[in-house]
């Protein structure tokens, strides 16, 4: 049996900024078949700056005023209107913040088909933490699958008490073609203000509490009491972004760590780095690393979620402790001191990226999934 229309896809997505979330479901509207899926994005107001880049894929973008634990009428009604027209589509959610009241708006919608891919399970507040899991409990009832973006969180959610034949686990993956160009070094250097003959560790995330930036910076601090000629930089834009800009000033390493706010594609700036870090308190599959991997450089993450799945210490960078400084900077020191061990891990790490975590294979995992979902395995849709 052949099925010549396409499955309508509803992409449900919040974030305030700009980020990895954006670049998974960018790169997932971008790749999926358009002879086999017809997409629709629903965006928050606060990333119109990305609604272009997601009408150049061929989908349709709605934008919304919702956020993060309010939706007003109008978000509600657009989104009400969006299922009603196909309640058969599915309604993809993506980031815990669309998805916490999203579902069970969708679910009274009418939606038959809701899939939900959370880049992370952790939440900042701790002491929320079992009240998060508890109604991640209860919304998997409503909910046809979860996609986990690594093992450690798809056994998390099982033991929360979600049954397993509801989650499955799908690796981020990246365009490798955009990888296998080097840019002008001398240039990257000149926009990012730092000296190109130094050694340059870079860090790109979001200034908020789960990318620990302080940790960063008490990090660089320790290196640079033994090893002064060494760079940072900091690549990213979040609620926290003046308050590191001022412990640098405090500590007086502003000639020494380079602050830049947003940068547009921030990955391209990875081949002006010799070690590209991660300090976070809890992550997911992080684009980062992945990019980084994918450039040949070596990491220096934390050993929190997905990142040992996707970092082999000691083979394509090393993994520390969250929270620990001291560690972080030890690690650091090594690349550095170490530089064939440093590009050893580089090349590992490509080789890494290549065996499983293309963009490719992503895509391929998630429109089987979405076929499944819709028209079962016995249905051929056709190309």
């Amino acid at each position: 049996m052949i099925n010549p229309i396409p499955i309508q896809v509803l992409m449900v997505y919040y974030e305030p900024f700009p980020s990895g979330q954006t670049t998974h479901v960018l790169s997932l509207a971008k790749g999926l078949d358009p002879a086999q899926f017809k997409i629709r994005v629903f965006l928050p107001n606060s990333l119109v700056s990305v609604a272009g880049q997601f009408e150049e894929t061929g989908a349709e973008v709605i934008l919304g005023p919702f956020r993060k634990t309010y939706w007003g009428p109008a978000a509600v009604s657009s989104l009400f209107k969006l299922i009603k027209v196909n309640p058969n589509a599915i309604v993809h959610f993506h980031s815990q913040e669309a998805a916490l009241m999203g579902r069970p708006m969708a679910k009274i919608a009418g939606a038959k088909h809701i899939l939900y891919t959370p880049q992370t399970i952790d939440i900042r507040q701790k002491r929320f933490q079992k009240v998060y899991s508890a109604i991640e409990v209860f919304l998997a009832h409503i909910t046809n699958k979860i996609l986990s973006v690594n093992e450690s969180d798809r056994l998390r959610l099982n033991s929360w008490g979600i049954p397993r034949e509801k989650i499955v686990t799908i690796y981020n993956g990246i365009d490798l073609e955009k990888f296998n160009t080097v840019p002008d070094l001398t240039e990257l250097c000149t926009i990012l203000g730092v000296d190109s003959t130094r050694p340059l560790v870079m860090q790109i995330g979001r200034m908020s509490a789960q990318k620990s930036p302080f940790e960063f910076i008490e990090g660089a601090r320790k290196v640079l009491q033994t090893r002064p000629a060494v760079q940072f930089v900091m690549i990213g834009d979040g609620p926290l972004f003046s308050d590191v800009k001022q412990r640098v000033l405090e500590l007086a390493l502003e000639d020494n760590i380079k602050v830049t706010g947003a940068i547009d594609d921030a990955f391209r700036f990875i081949p002006a780095a010799d070690i590209l870090t991660l300090t976070s308190a809890w992550e997911g599959a992080p684009y980062s690393l992945l990019e980084a991997m994918a450039y040949s450089k070596p990491v220096v993450a934390t050993s929190v979620n997905g990142c040992p799945e996707i970092v082999d210490h000691e083979q394509s960078g090393l993994l520390v402790p969250p929270g620990d400084p001291q560690r972080w900077a030890n690690a650091v020191i090594k690349l550095i001191d170490h530089p064939q061990i440093a590009h050893q891990f580089g090349q590992n790490g490509r080789r890494r990226v290549e065996a499983d975590f293309t963009l490719p294979t992503m895509i391929q995992k998630i429109e089987n999934l979405y076929i499944e979902t819709v028209v079962g395995n016995n249905l051929i849709v056709a190309k």
